[in-house]
């Protein structure tokens, strides 16, 4: 098992530097046993945030840029390349031969990745305040954050971003998903919005429903909405009727429910201090949690593959959990 160098305790504040201003007090990561199912664990060369698994690859944003490692072997990720961007990686998305990056006060970026040993940027659109999600559509890309809303480009030409529609949004949009031509944002004032995406050019707000908390990460199966609400938990929406979705459920979880991954009928939940939770969602009505594992950190994004789910995991870097290994705790 590799073995980060070391792991942080000081407090930090989540997305410091990154204009969300959500304080995380010390605690005491450092003090309990890490969880014997994670099977590799990396030092990233900054503040780690978030992860993409793509074929064989993983895509790691970090404060500075984005790494890319081989995972063939997910108990040994190989560095195979290592792209500079000069401010914090808040989320990526590949398609294709592309990433495109929420790069920050450094906007929209875009990377080439046809060759992993040598990503390299080929297009940019700044001067829209901080992105913090992205989302893609076909030649469309969609971006969230503070200060602009949701923003439309047009990648047509991925070395030249064209925005074409935009939706101003009353506080900072953290994250931004879509299913079909409709998008989800959690907004932190709020909460749910939800937006008919059939026009790039003219992004149109469906509706807004408030959440318990202050949502932040967003995955949708079908009409069914898992949101990362802080300090609340996770809230399960039916947006079947977009126009009035409907509260499900809200799991309490005992951290920051940063982010979410939604795999067929399993939720995983990114909650900072307190790592990955996992639920059964079967019926969503009903979540019924079947694990729980502790990183090295704070969890703040993890992205499945097969039975290896990526953390990224703050000042723990990237954490590569084995969730078809027995729990210790259960001997």
């Amino acid at each position: 098992m590799q073995r980060i160098l070391s792991v942080g305790l000081l407090g930090i504040g989540l997305l410091s530097g990154n204009g969300f201003g959500c304080f995380i007090e010390e605690s005491d990561v450092e003090k309990r046993k890490i969880d014997d199912r994670i099977i590799a664990s990396i030092e990233m060369p900054g503040y780690t945030m978030t992860v993409e698994a793509v074929g064989g690859y993983v895509y790691v944003g970090y404060r500075g840029g984005m790494q890319i490692f081989d995972v063939r072997d997910p108990e040994s990720p190989q560095l195979v390349g290592d792209l500079k961007t000069g401010k914090y990686v808040n989320e990526i998305r590949v398609v294709g031969t592309t990433a495109y990056i929420a790069g920050g006060l450094n906007g929209l970026q875009v990377a080439d990745i046809s060759s992993p040993f040598a990503p390299k940027l080929i297009g940019s659109f700044g001067d829209i305040g901080e992105v913090t999600g992205i989302a893609v559509l076909g030649n469309t890309v969609y971006t969230s954050g503070n200060g602009r809303g949701v923003l439309a480009f047009d990648v047509s030409d991925p070395t030249a971003p064209t925005m074409i529609g935009q939706r101003r949004m009353e506080q900072s949009s953290p994250y931004i998903e879509i299913e079909g031509t409709m998008g989800y944002v959690g907004d932190r004032r709020t909460g749910l919005a939800v937006f008919d995406l059939k026009k790039p050019s003219h992004v149109r707000l469906v509706s807004t429903t408030r959440t318990a908390d202050e949502a932040f990460g967003i995955a949708v199966e079908g009409t069914t909405v898992y949101i990362g609400d802080q300090d609340t938990g996770v809230t399960i929406m039916d947006a079947s009727e977009p126009k009035r979705p409907v509260l499900l459920s809200t799991v309490k979880l005992p951290g920051f429910a940063y982010s979410v991954e939604i795999v067929g009928t399993t939720l995983y939940v990114a909650d900072s201090d307190e790592g990955i939770y996992v639920f059964d969602v079967m019926d969503p009505k009903n979540p019924i949690q079947i694990d729980h594992v502790y990183t090295a950190d704070r969890a703040f994004e993890i992205c499945m593959s097969g039975r290896f789910g990526y953390v990224a995991d703050g000042d723990g870097g990237l954490q590569v959990i084995d969730f078809a290994k027995a729990d210790p705790r259960e001997d």
